[in-house]
C-alpha cells in the first residue's frame, strides 16, 4: 500500500517510529519528495527539535532512498482549501498513492480527494487497517519501537503512550494481543 505522510504524523516522534517501523516490515511502501522532508525539518520550533528532525529526515532518506520522488512541478491540476497541501495531493497522484496519512481533515476533505481517487486516514485508522490485513504479523516490528519508548516514560502504561500517540483504538488492540 502507498502511502504519503503527512508532516503532521512525521513530527510526533513515537508515532513516526512506528509507521516508518510498519514501512520498514513491508506493511506500506512511503513516499516523499525533498519538500516534504524540507517541510518536516521547517515545523521544528526549537534547537533540539531542529536537530532531531534533521537526523530523522537523514534516517528517513537513509532508509527509504526509494520513497523520493521529485517535487510535482505543476501544482495547478491540483485544489485543496490551503493552497500550502496541494504538493502532498500531487504527490499522491502523480505517484500512485493509495492513502495520505493525516490529522489534517479540514484540509484534505475527503470529498475532494475522491475526485483524484485517494483516501485520507488518521493514523490510528490507518493502522488498524494495516492491522485489518495482515493480523498479528503487524504487531512484531512495533514491539521494539514500544519497548523503547516504555523505557523513556517507565511510569506510563502502555495504553497510555499509545494515546498519546492519537493512536488509542490500535493501541487496545495491541495491548489486548
Amino acid at each position: 500500500m502507498r502511502v504519503v505522510l503527512d508532516t503532521c504524523v512525521l513530527v510526533p516522534s513515537f508515532l513516526r517510529s512506528v509507521l516508518l517501523a510498519c514501512a520498514r516490515a513491508g506493511f506500506i511502501e512511503p513516499l516523499a519528495t525533498p519538500r516534504l522532508l524540507e517541510e518536516w525539518r521547517r515545523s521544528a520550533k526549537t534547537p533540539l527539535q531542529r536537530l532531531e528532525s534533521e537526523n530523522a529526515a537523514r534516517q528517513f532518506l537513509s532508509d527509504f532512498p526509494q520513497a523520493m520522488r521529485p517535487d510535482p512541478l505543476d501544482l495547478r491540476p491540483y485544489w485543496l482549501p490551503d493552497q500550502d497541501d496541494v504538493h502532498i495531493l500531487a504527490l499522491a497522484v502523480l505517484h500512485h498513492a493509495d492513502v495520505i496519512v493525516t490529522h489534517n481533515k479540514k484540509d484534505f476533505p475527503q470529498e475532494v480527494l475522491n475526485e483524484y481517487g485517494i483516501i485520507r486516514m488518521d493514523p490510528d485508522a490507518q493502522l488498524m487497517q494495516l492491522y485489518r490485513l495482515h493480523g498479528p504479523a503487524l504487531l512484531e516490528p512495533l514491539r521494539p519501537v514500544l519497548a523503547e519508548v516504555q523505557s523513556a516514560y517507565p511510569q506510563m502504561r502502555p495504553i497510555e503512550l499509545w494515546r498519546k500517540a492519537w493512536l488509542p483504538q490500535f493501541g487496545r488492540k495491541f495491548d489486548r494481543l
